[in-house]
Protein backbone atom coordinates (compact mmCIF):
# COMPACT_ATOMS: atom_id res chain seq x y z
CA UNK A 1 0.00 0.00 0.00
CA UNK A 2 2.78 2.69 0.88
CA UNK A 3 4.47 1.65 -2.73
CA UNK A 4 1.19 2.74 -4.67
CA UNK A 5 0.67 5.79 -2.31
CA UNK A 6 4.25 6.94 -2.91
CA UNK A 7 3.73 6.27 -6.29
CA UNK A 8 0.84 8.47 -7.15
CA UNK A 9 2.31 11.10 -4.65
CA UNK A 10 5.22 10.96 -6.98
CA UNK A 11 3.42 11.40 -10.29
CA UNK A 12 0.94 14.58 -8.82
CA UNK A 13 4.28 16.49 -7.92
CA UNK A 14 5.78 15.15 -11.88
CA UNK A 15 2.48 16.68 -13.42
CA UNK A 16 2.05 19.60 -11.44
CA UNK A 17 6.24 20.67 -11.93
CA UNK A 18 5.44 19.78 -15.95
CA UNK A 19 2.46 21.71 -15.96
CA UNK A 20 4.21 24.62 -14.21
CA UNK A 21 7.01 24.55 -17.19
CA UNK A 22 4.36 24.13 -19.94
CA UNK A 23 2.29 27.13 -18.95
CA UNK A 24 5.63 29.13 -18.60
CA UNK A 25 6.57 28.14 -22.32
CA UNK A 26 3.58 29.56 -23.59
CA UNK A 27 3.50 32.72 -21.96
CA UNK A 28 7.01 33.31 -23.24
CA UNK A 29 6.09 31.88 -27.07
CA UNK A 30 2.50 33.98 -26.51
CA UNK A 31 4.56 37.47 -25.26
CA UNK A 32 7.12 36.81 -28.40
CA UNK A 33 4.08 36.45 -31.02
CA UNK A 34 2.71 39.83 -29.29
CA UNK A 35 6.23 41.60 -30.15
CA UNK A 36 6.77 40.08 -33.60
CA UNK A 37 2.93 41.30 -34.67
CA UNK A 38 4.02 44.79 -32.76
CA UNK A 39 7.09 44.78 -34.59
CA UNK A 40 5.78 43.63 -38.11
CA UNK A 41 2.80 46.75 -37.60
CA UNK A 42 5.66 49.22 -36.83
CA UNK A 43 7.19 48.44 -40.44
CA UNK A 44 4.35 48.55 -41.76
CA UNK A 45 3.60 52.30 -40.46
CA UNK A 46 6.98 53.34 -41.51
CA UNK A 47 6.40 52.30 -44.95
CA UNK A 48 3.07 53.87 -44.83
CA UNK A 49 4.55 57.10 -43.82
CA UNK A 50 7.28 57.04 -46.63
CA UNK A 51 5.06 56.39 -49.24
CA UNK A 52 2.76 59.72 -47.54
CA UNK A 53 6.06 61.76 -47.43
CA UNK A 54 7.19 61.02 -50.66
CA UNK A 55 3.58 61.29 -52.36
CA UNK A 56 3.45 64.92 -50.99
CA UNK A 57 6.89 65.94 -51.73
CA UNK A 58 5.40 65.61 -55.73
CA UNK A 59 2.17 67.39 -54.92
CA UNK A 60 2.29 70.51 -57.68
CA UNK A 61 -0.21 72.90 -55.68
CA UNK A 62 -0.34 73.13 -52.10
CA UNK A 63 -2.95 75.71 -51.78
CA UNK A 64 -6.35 73.91 -52.37
CA UNK A 65 -4.90 71.26 -50.38
CA UNK A 66 -5.38 71.32 -46.07
CA UNK A 67 -5.35 67.67 -45.25
CA UNK A 68 -4.96 64.91 -46.66
CA UNK A 69 -6.29 61.15 -45.25
CA UNK A 70 -5.72 57.99 -46.66
CA UNK A 71 -8.29 55.28 -45.64
CA UNK A 72 -6.69 51.93 -44.59
CA UNK A 73 -8.42 49.11 -42.76
CA UNK A 74 -5.34 48.82 -39.98
CA UNK A 75 -3.81 52.15 -39.67
CA UNK A 76 -5.15 56.13 -39.50
CA UNK A 77 -3.39 58.07 -41.65
CA UNK A 78 -3.62 61.61 -42.74
CA UNK A 79 -1.47 64.61 -43.18
CA UNK A 80 -2.04 68.20 -42.35
CA UNK A 81 -0.38 71.12 -43.94
CA UNK A 82 -0.48 74.35 -42.77
CA UNK A 83 0.48 77.25 -45.04
CA UNK A 84 3.18 79.91 -43.80
CA UNK A 85 4.68 82.25 -45.73
CA UNK A 86 7.65 81.02 -48.01
CA UNK A 87 7.05 77.10 -46.67
CA UNK A 88 4.33 75.11 -45.92
CA UNK A 89 4.32 73.24 -42.78
CA UNK A 90 3.15 69.21 -42.74
CA UNK A 91 2.41 66.79 -40.21
CA UNK A 92 2.33 63.71 -40.82
CA UNK A 93 0.28 61.33 -38.28
CA UNK A 94 0.26 57.19 -38.78
CA UNK A 95 -1.51 55.65 -36.25
CA UNK A 96 -2.12 51.95 -35.92
CA UNK A 97 -6.24 51.27 -35.25
CA UNK A 98 -4.91 46.90 -33.57
CA UNK A 99 -1.66 48.36 -31.56
CA UNK A 100 -0.83 51.11 -29.21
CA UNK A 101 1.58 52.41 -32.39
CA UNK A 102 1.65 55.45 -33.78
CA UNK A 103 4.30 57.85 -35.61
CA UNK A 104 4.90 61.77 -36.09
CA UNK A 105 6.68 63.44 -38.99
CA UNK A 106 6.65 67.23 -39.92
CA UNK A 107 7.80 68.14 -42.94
CA UNK A 108 9.12 71.97 -43.99
CA UNK A 109 8.45 72.45 -47.72
CA UNK A 110 9.32 75.46 -49.68
CA UNK A 111 7.25 77.03 -52.09
CA UNK A 112 9.35 78.70 -54.23
CA UNK A 113 11.10 75.28 -55.14
CA UNK A 114 7.62 73.82 -56.32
Amino acid sequence: MRKKSFTLFLTLILIFIFSILIVNIFETKSISLNNIQKQYSYIQAKNHLEFLEEYIRNLKDFNTIGKIEIEDKNFIIFADIIKQSKKHKVDLYIKSKLYNISIHKKLFIDISIK
